[in-house]
């Protein structure tokens, strides 16, 4: 389960990544397919905005698409764990009542009877407080998770916005430089050093995200270390009762 959830976290760094080598890569084309090399740069930087915007625009688009299967996925994997859950707790009740008749059964005496009614009592109170246990220790590991995501999702999109208006502002500083009459071969280096920054400042915030996947862990833990303390509750409180209506039983 573990390393099926960590995957929620990695995905969109892979579209993330793909973004970050748009820009220049369109830039490296558009001057090298027409054959003048920094000559025209300047009439083509319209065409090389308008294709950047929208190179971007269809990978988050796919983010966007990845993040709701992602969830899609989350729901149905925590839906038909409820449905097992629930299916195993219908049966159990139905064999714990089948103990509690044959105990009741075999009890003669009225103190034999009383004593088969405080197991009831206790086992059943057991049983209530072992669920309510898991109960929460699942909703908080899904609350943890869902906010996780939250996070991460908040945090990629900065990233992304944040190279986005990047490059928004290297190209407009691009057009006015042209529009100045700086010299294409300059304004074409420049643009490029502006994307790499831009490019190295995505990397960076790409790392960040990264170490996120690490908060899953305690998640992991605390959900697993709440079961097996509700587990161990119970199996005391059915231990010492069972333990007491053997006394009474005289067995």
């Amino acid at each position: 389960m573990k390393t099926n959830y960590k995957k929620i976290f990695i995905t969109g760094l892979a579209v993330i990544t793909a973004i970050t080598l748009i820009a220049p890569v369109l830039i490296s084309a558009q001057t090298n397919n027409s054959g003048q090399g920094s000559k025209g740069f300047c009439s083509r930087i319209s065409n090389i905005s308008s294709t950047v915007d929208q190179k971007i625009a269809d990978r988050e688009t796919k983010l966007e698409e990845k993040r709701a299967e992602i969830n899609n996925k989350i729901q149905e994997r925590w839906n038909k764990r409820d449905d097992k859950l629930n299916g195993q707790h219908t049966k159990w009740d139905e064999n714990r009542a089948e103990h509690f008749a044959r105990l009741e059964e075999k009890a003669q005496t009225d103190a034999q009877k009383q004593a088969v009614a405080t197991f009831k009592e206790i086992v059943n109170a057991a049983v209530a407080a072992r669920r309510a246990a898991v109960d929460k220790a699942i909703e908080d590991f899904r609350q943890g998770v869902q906010e996780a995501i939250k996070t991460r999702k908040s945090n990629v999109d900065a990233a992304i916005t944040t190279y986005r208006n990047s490059i928004k502002t290297a190209i407009q500083k691009a057009e006015s430089d042209c529009a100045s009459g700086v010299d294409p071969t300059t304004v074409r280096q420049n643009l490029r050093v502006d994307l790499k920054s831009a490019r190295e400042k995505l990397v960076s915030d790409r790392q960040a995200v990264d170490k996120l996947s690490a908060s899953l862990e305690p998640l992991i833990i605390a959900k697993r270390e709440a079961i097996k303390k509700a587990i161990d509750d119970f199996k005391a409180a059915v231990e010492k009762a069972r333990a007491d209506l053997k006394a009474a039983l005289g067995q």
